[in-house]
């Protein structure tokens, strides 16, 4: 027999729950799971999402005691989530980290959401990281000039694997023709990776151009990491031999011909603007980096003053 509540059927006569947003018996029910895009919707208590780009989440239906949990996927490319104001994590997730996330979501009131992250791979265990790396002091800002000559000024990071002892080699270096340049190693470091399969990096930048003497033929590396056959945004895989895979930018002045040269990258394009890929026994890992600034400029010029 069907259950009422003035006159609206709340469980019917084969005791299903009424309305449809819960399956299952009296005895035995769940929440339905419900895909979405980007909004954190309070009256579905279950939700899923499998990211195929970044994605920035927007909430509704905000009630004091209100809860869900989202069950997301940021794929193997590891694409970044951007929760709300409104949404309180007790400690900001490292998204790169791990694939998989169970997000559970509470109003604390109509204005603040309380949420927690659990992170899991497959096969995945916990003891398994990958460290994100820092790019803190590399130069990526060189303007170079001489009298005479190819002044040149330039930056890069390169990437090898080192795996005997669990890291990822990152050099970064800046510098001119004018002086030694500098050459730094951070490291991507990771625990508990077994089997590992491939190891892939990115860079990833909103735009890049070069202006001037842009000969590939006429660089050791550059003007740019497209110049060189490194698009952004695309994965490569690193070698196990120590030659590893290298993203530059250079500007070279040619007396012979264009006596200035300027490159530049908007490296301020939402994604991590280096990220590196492992893929192993305990699923797929992340590290990324942010370069300092918002732009990568080079500019070597002949002349004698400082600037013009």
């Amino acid at each position: 027999m069907a259950v009422k509540i003035i006159g609206t059927t709340v469980i019917d006569d084969s005791r299903g729950i009424i309305p449809n947003e819960l399956n299952g018996l009296y005895t035995n029910f769940h929440p339905s799971q419900n895909t979405i895009t980007s909004n954190i919707d309070f009256t579905k208590p279950l939700m899923k999402l499998a990211m195929t780009g970044n994605v920035t989440f927007t909430t509704s239906n905000r009630a004091s005691g209100h809860q869900a949990t989202l069950v997301l996927d940021t794929s193997t490319s590891g694409h970044t989530p951007t929760f709300p104001s409104e949404v309180k994590f007790g400690v900001t997730p490292t998204w790169a980290n791990n694939r998989h996330w169970i997000i559970s979501l509470t109003c604390w009131d109509s204005s603040t959401v309380r949420a927690t992250a659990i992170p899991y791979d497959e096969p995945g265990t916990q003891s398994s990281t990958f460290n994100n790396f820092s790019l803190t002091g590399w130069n990526v800002y060189n303007i170079h000039f001489a009298g005479s000559g190819f002044p040149e000024s330039w930056c890069f990071v390169k990437f090898s694997r080192d795996d005997s002892n669990n890291r990822i080699i990152i050099e970064r270096a800046h510098g001119d023709s004018g002086v030694p340049g500098t050459y730094v190693d951070v490291y991507a470091t990771y625990t508990g990776l077994t089997g590992i399969t491939s190891v892939e990096v990115q860079y990833n930048v909103a735009s890049q151009s070069c202006s001037g003497d842009c000969t590939a033929s006429n660089y050791t590396f550059g003007p740019t990491p497209a110049t060189d056959g490194y698009a952004s945004g695309t994965y490569y895989t690193v070698p196990n031999d120590p030659g590893g895979i290298r993203f530059g930018w250079a500007a070279q002045a040619n007396p012979n011909s264009i006596e200035e040269a300027t490159t530049q990258a908007d490296i301020n394009s939402g994604n991590p603007d280096f990220r590196i890929k492992i893929v192993c026994n305990e699923g797929t890992f992340y590290s990324t980096a942010e370069a300092p600034g918002n732009f990568i400029y080079q500019r070597a010029y002949i002349g004698t003053v400082a600037a013009r």
